[in-house]
């Protein structure tokens, strides 16, 4: 399956300034979830994972806003990618999941 409108798509990412700095790393946590199509992130990023499959990675760089010319690097990694259900569709979000005791150690839910 790849990354499309309406599907809901997990993400782990490094996201660098242009000296190499670590603004935000959740490589090794639990993967950020949004709704492909649906403008919650940030377009560069939609854009540029668009059509990427499960356990695809990508460098993708980009620029914070049109006039400061400020690239950032972002390693990402697919997770996982479903088809949205009707409620995420009309949400625009994914649903939460809610943490059940008997899910054992390291569950990302």
């Amino acid at each position: 399956m790849n990354i499309e409108a309406n599907r809901v798509v997990s993400l782990r990412f490094v996201m660098k300034n242009k000296d190499g700095d670590v603004i935000e790393d959740i490589m090794n946590q639990p993967p950020m979830d949004y709704l492909h199509g649906s403008g919650n992130i940030l377009p560069a990023l939609e854009a540029a994972v668009e059509g990427l499959k499960v356990g695809e990675k990508k460098l993708i760089v980009f620029k914070n806003g049109e006039s400061s010319g400020e690239n950032y690097l972002m390693d990402v990694v697919i997770d996982s990618i479903r088809t949205a259900t009707p409620s995420e569709l009309k949400s625009g979000k994914p649903e939460t999941k809610i943490k059940d005791e008997a899910c054992g150690p390291g569950c990302c839910c």
